[in-house]
C-alpha cells in the first residue's frame, strides 16, 4: 500500500444530558436510557496509515490495550477478510477516566479512518455494527449528534438537544468506571425515571439534566463535591457529572457566559484540564442505513 496517504478523524468527547441507570442485570451491565451529546471544541487527533505491522500508539496506552487495536480487530471481522497491516496514532487532548468517552471516540474514529483508508465502504450500520463488538459506547461516536441510548449504551435512537455552550473540568484524580457502578449497587436504587421532555432551550437543562452515578462516585472521591459547588457558584446551569466521572460539565446559554466560567475555574490546581466546548443543537435525524 505505498504511496496511500493516511487518513485523519477527529475524535470528540460526549456528555450525558440524561443518565438514568437500572440495577445490574445477571450479565453484569446495568441497563442505561440516556440522552448523550457529541460536544465541538477539544478533540483527539486519531490517524491511520498503512504499516509492516500493526500498531497503536498512544499516550498512556499503547498497542493491544487500546480500544483502537479492538477495533481494528472489529473492522477486519465486519469486512471479513484479512486487512493489511495498520498503524494507527492518536494525539490525544481528552483525558483518561472522566467520563468523556475519549477512548471510545478514539476506537470510532479508527472504525472511520481505516475504513476510509482501505476503501471499504461498509457504510455507517455495519460501522456501528462493529463499533458495537468494541465498546458500549463506541457506536455512538459512530453516529455522534444527540442519541438516546439503551441497553447497555449501544442501541441507539436519534434524538433533539438544544444548543449550548460548556466548560469541562476534568481533575487531576480519575475514576474507575467499574469502581463507580460498584459502588452505585451499594446505594439505594435512584427515582424513577419521570420521563420529562427534553427541554427546547438550554435554559430549561438545569431542571432537566441528570446523572444516577453522581452520588455514587462522590462517595468514591469526596472532592468532587466541592467542584461542582464551585463551578454552580461560577455560574454554571446546571453542572453536571460526566458519564462515570471524574470530570464535571458546567453548561451555561451564551459563549460569554462560558468564558467567564472558564476563567473562573482556572485556578483549580496543578494537574486539572479544563476545556471549552459546545453543542451547536442537535435534531433527531432518521438512524443509519439497515445492515
Amino acid at each position: 500500500m505505498s504511496g496511500v496517504t493516511p487518513v485523519t478523524v477527529m475524535a470528540p468527547p460526549k456528555v450525558n444530558l440524561r443518565l438514568m441507570v437500572g440495577p445490574v442485570r445477571p450479565d453484569g451491565y446495568h441497563p442505561l436510557s440516556t440522552l448523550m451529546v457529541a460536544l465541538e471544541g477539544p478533540a483527539d487527533r486519531v490517524t491511520v496509515a498503512p504499516s509492516d505491522a500493526r500498531r497503536v500508539s498512544c499516550p498512556g496506552i499503547e498497542g493491544s490495550a487500546n480500544l483502537a487495536w479492538a477495533a481494528l480487530d472489529a473492522l477486519e471481522a465486519e469486512a471479513g477478510e484479512a486487512l493489511p497491516p495498520l498503524a494507527v496514532d492518536i494525539e490525544k487532548v481528552l483525558p483518561a477516566q472522566a467520563g468523556l468517552g475519549g477512548g471510545s471516540s478514539d476506537a470510532a474514529a479508527t472504525l472511520v479512518a481505516g475504513d476510509r483508508l482501505l476503501g471499504l465502504g461498509l457504510g455507517a450500520a455495519r460501522l456501528e455494527r462493529a463499533a458495537a463488538a468494541v465498546g458500549s459506547d463506541v457506536p455512538f461516536f459512530i453516529r455522534g449528534g444527540a442519541q438516546w441510548a439503551t441497553g447497555r449504551g449501544e442501541v441507539l435512537a436519534p434524538a433533539s438537544a438544544p444548543a449550548f455552550e460548556c466548560v469541562i473540568v476534568a481533575p487531576a484524580f480519575g475514576l474507575s468506571t467499574a469502581g463507580v457502578y460498584s459502588a452505585f449497587d451499594r446505594m439505594p436504587p435512584p427515582a424513577p425515571d419521570d420521563h420529562a421532555p427534553v427541554p427546547a432551550t438550554a435554559d430549561g437543562l438545569a431542571a432537566w439534566c441528570r446523572n444516577d452515578l453522581w452520588e455514587a462516585a462522590r462517595s468514591l472521591e469526596p472532592r468532587l463535591a466541592a467542584l461542582h459547588a464551585s463551578m454552580q457558584a461560577a455560574g454554571a446551569s446546571p453542572a453536571l457529572l460526566c458519564g462515570s466521572g471524574s470530570a464535571i460539565c458546567g453548561i451555561t446559554c451564551t459563549a460569554a457566559d462560558a468564558d467567564t466560567l472558564a476563567d473562573q475555574m482556572a485556578d483549580l490546581g496543578a494537574g486539572s484540564v479544563i476545556m471549552r466546548a459546545r453543542c451547536d443543537g442537535a435534531m433527531a435525524d432518521a438512524a443509519p442505513d439497515a445492515p
